[in-house]
């Protein structure tokens, strides 16, 4: 984006000097009596407004961009510097479309093109960053959270209200309570179009919050800090470490020591799983923020007779939210596109066995009768 130099802000014409002559005509009502013509004050006037509107409107496009005249771009409202992840040296052909959030405008979006490598090892990558609160109708949300978390299997460190999915290089991160909209927290969501490591998904998915938040004034608490890298737990998690399935592969997150984000998806067959290969995926948190996302949602009543927890399960999927120790802890899961329409995947007969099998962890007692 072009910068505005200093040097270039216009200056004001020298003011003609008068001068007094004899006074042989009497005034008329129209003569001016000392100075210029009225109409080249006011066209001077006009002149230095716009000049200054065209200045300010320089100045906030910079400020957006978080360009300067005497330094380099940084992109997607300003969040990613040019010489730094997600780029490498040799990028070119960058093209951003975006719409940055605002004072009072907790939305935006950016889509983020350029080109990488030469000859065989030429690649095109895409990102599209986006700040937004979600549905408000239940049913929708609900089907707007089952896509966020849909890949989420790698929780943000530190307690950080995100995560970010392995193998893809997908996030999501929750800005504080006071940038909520409506009673819905806002939400900062990544995608790309080539996979990326899990420690430079949660970089970039921070330097956004942080923008947001900045831009939009709406919190005073201090920047969001990633102190130590998010990567994908190593353990074994045959069929997701749930007691009682049909032998299958389980890929994600889950090992006993994480005690407030879980999550699993698992496969029918003994082939790898891969982007469409999940027949089912699990998810657990007690992260305060990632919680309300599903406030509403999970109503007053117990799921079935037995259950110390409300919300539903049928044979579309599963959300409950109980007491764990004190923390509000939300389990959910969700078909996927490899269903085997066995019990591998069906809520009713997966999702108490999961619950079974994760709750302690999180610390709850027991959340169902037998």
């Amino acid at each position: 984006m072009n910068g505005v130099r200093g040097d270039e802000v216009p200056h004001s014409t020298p003011r003609k000097t008068s001068h007094t002559t004899p006074d042989t005509t009497p005034p008329t009502a129209t003569s001016p009596t000392a100075g210029e013509p009225p109409d080249h004050s006011r066209a001077r006037a006009l002149t230095g407004a716009l000049a200054i509107a065209a200045l300010v409107a320089a100045l906030v496009a910079l400020w957006q961009t978080q360009s300067t005249p005497l330094g380099g771009r940084a992109y997607c409202w300003g969040s990613w510097p040019e010489d730094e992840a997600p780029f490498r040296h040799g990028d070119r052909d960058r093209i951003a479309d975006e719409t940055p959030p605002g004072p009072g405008r907790l939305t935006g979006r950016c889509s983020l093109r350029w080109h990488g490598g030469r000859g065989s090892g030429a690649y095109e990558q895409r990102l599209d960053l986006h700040l937004g609160s979600g549905p408000r109708e239940a049913s929708e949300r609900r089907s707007w959270l089952g896509e966020l978390f849909g890949g989420g299997d790698t929780p943000l460190p530190d307690g950080l209200p995100g995560f970010t999915a392995a193998a893809s290089g997908t996030g999501a991160i929750v800005l504080p309570e006071s940038c909520d909209v409506d009673g819905r927290p806002s939400v900062v969501m990544l995608k790309s179009a080539k996979a990326l490591p899990p420690a430079t998904t949660g970089e970039l998915l921070v330097q956004a919050a942080n923008r947001a938040t900045k831009a939009t004034s709406c919190t005073t608490l201090p920047p969001l800090r990633l102190s130590h890298r998010p990567s994908p737990s190593t353990a074994d998690h045959e069929s997701c470490a749930i007691a009682g399935l049909p032998k299958a592969h389980g890929t994600g997150t889950g090992s006993p020591e994480n005690s407030d984000f879980h999550s699993c998806a698992i496969t029918g067959t003994a082939a790898a799983a891969g982007p469409t290969s999940w027949a089912a995926r699990f998810t657990a948190t007690a992260r305060p923020r990632l919680v309300a996302l599903f406030d509403g949602l999970t109503g007053d009543r117990p799921p079935a007779p037995g259950w110390r927890a409300h919300g539903s399960i049928d044979a579309s999927g599963a959300l409950v939210r109980a007491d764990c120790g004190g923390r509000p802890t939300v389990f959910a899961m969700r078909s996927g596109p490899a269903r085997t329409h066995t019990r591998l995947d069906d809520p009713r007969e997966a999702f108490p066995l999961y619950v079974d099998a994760v709750a302690a962890h999180m610390g709850c007692a027991p959340l169902r009768a037998g």
